[in-house]
């Protein structure tokens, strides 16, 4: 009976080890997110960069407001570079293909020349052996002096 418990939890043991992050799974996800993260910051130049870590399937909100992936394409180009001066990050990757991403930072709106805050939260999940954005949520505002 002791071999067989033995046994049954060196089955289980390898089986759940299969699933688990590793530090390194963990950097590797680190790092492409914030590389992601990166080339959004620097505007529509990076469209089709920005656009291949999107799921064509993403649920994207924006101050309140729903955006599908086909009108990420077509804002694409006009999105701003962004003078960034103080970032907050976090990524998690929950499991081997699912991770989440949070990010707030302020910048210098190119447009109105405004202190602005831009708050991220993104799960990312791996489809077809690439890591997409399946939904995000932002929330920008004009940061009060």
């Amino acid at each position: 009976m002791k071999y067989v418990l033995i046994a049954l939890l060196a089955l289980l043991v390898s089986c759940d080890s299969e699933e688990l992050v590793t530090a390194v799974d963990q950097e590797e996800f680190k790092d492409m997110a914030q590389t992601w993260h990166h080339m959004y910051m620097e505007g529509g130049a990076n469209l089709e960069e920005i656009l291949s870590g999107l799921d064509e399937n993403i649920d994207m909100w924006e101050n309140g407001k729903v955006w599908t992936y086909g009108e990420l394409v077509k804002f694409g180009e006009h999105l701003p570079e962004k003078a960034v001066l103080e970032t907050y990050n976090d990524q998690k990757l929950l499991q081997r293909d699912l991770g989440y991403d949070f990010v707030s930072q302020t910048y210098i709106s190119s447009i109105t020349g405004d202190t602005m805050r831009e708050t991220s939260s993104r799960l990312w999940q791996v489809k077809d052996g690439q890591w997409k954005i399946v939904h995000m949520n932002n929330l920008i505002k004009r940061e009060v002096p």
